[in-house]
């Protein structure tokens, strides 16, 4: 399957001076940009019309394929006042006697959210089978736009990305990447939350690690050990300090795994555009909402 690699059209390759201008031409087509439906319906009765066929003739083909289709029903999606399923799209070859990719002209930009535009060729790209956009494209003139996003500068966008790792950290305490298998064992227990005091971090970075060394939490692991030992101390002291010797040698195992996550904390993957959501960005002194 091809990926994208965020420079779908050749707009920025020159002279600096070529590329303002094609960051000019490129806030101009979405500025004229229109709605995915409206500029699709209007593509669709161009077709029709070619073909000298009338809505009904459309409306007949498609109920032949069991869509509920009737002359208004073609009129309205002509006119962008019906959106398509997802089904309904499939079928426009059929329907229409056209492939999936022509429906949209190369040169148009259309809307296909409230927060989402892209350029035509794209979309054909995307309709045209095996293709997936690289979030890239997302700061690439000429190809995708999301607001809110793709038109941050460079500082903006280090500053959304700091935001979206701060409000992921809040949500996820656990280490960068961590793996569901161990993140679904639960909370930390009381030992990780001690032991957390003692390591200066979190209980939640505790608790992984011991998880991803041993398998299981930190009191499992001293409980295992102290069976390894054989008979166990009857006297209570006793027990508490075997306990307290293994915990040390415990954290001394967890320490550099613990430190290893911890450089990493605040450095996530590059986190896709399209799962940040709303951020509040600063832009001049103000917040925007991304």
């Amino acid at each position: 399957m091809t990926a994208s690699d965020g420079n779908e059209r050749d707009l920025t390759k020159g002279s600096e001076a070529d590329g303002d201008d094609a960051q000019k031409r490129w806030a101009r087509e979405l500025e004229e940009a229109r709605p995915f439906g409206e500029v699709l319906g209007q593509r669709l009765q161009e077709v029709r019309e070619e073909q000298k066929r009338t809505a009904e003739d459309v409306a007949q083909d498609a109920r032949h394929y069991g869509l509920s289709w009737h002359r208004p029903t073609v009129r309205q999606i002509e006119q962008g006042k019906r959106a398509l399923s997802a089904a309904e799209l499939m079928m426009l070859p059929l329907v229409y006697r056209v492939r999936l990719a022509d429906v949209i002209r190369e040169e148009e930009t259309v809307w296909l959210t409230p927060k989402v535009r892209v350029y035509g060729r794209e979309l054909r790209r995307v309709l045209g089978g095996d293709y997936i956009p690289h979030p890239r494209a997302l700061r690439a003139p000429g190809g995708w736009h999301l607001k809110g996003w793709s038109d941050l500068d460079g500082d903006e966008v280090v500053r959304s990305v700091a935001q979206w790792s701060a409000a992921r950290a809040e949500r996820d305490p656990w280490p960068t990447g961590a793996t569901g298998s161990h993140v679904v064992q639960g909370k930390p227990d009381e030992a990780e939350t001690k032991a957390a005091k003692r390591l200066g971090t979190t209980p939640h970075y505790v608790a992984y690690a011991a998880r991803e060394t041993w398998g299981h939490g930190l009191a499992a692991e001293r409980e295992a050990r102290l069976r390894e030992r054989g008979e166990l101390p009857e006297e209570k002291r006793a027990l508490q300090s075997a306990r307290g010797h293994i915990t040390r040698a415990l954290l001394a195992e967890l320490e550099p795994v613990v430190k290893a996550h911890e450089e990493r904390r605040g450095q996530p993957d590059r986190p896709d555009p399209a799962d940040m959501g709303p951020l509040k960005v600063t832009r001049n002194g103000r917040e925007t909402d991304g």
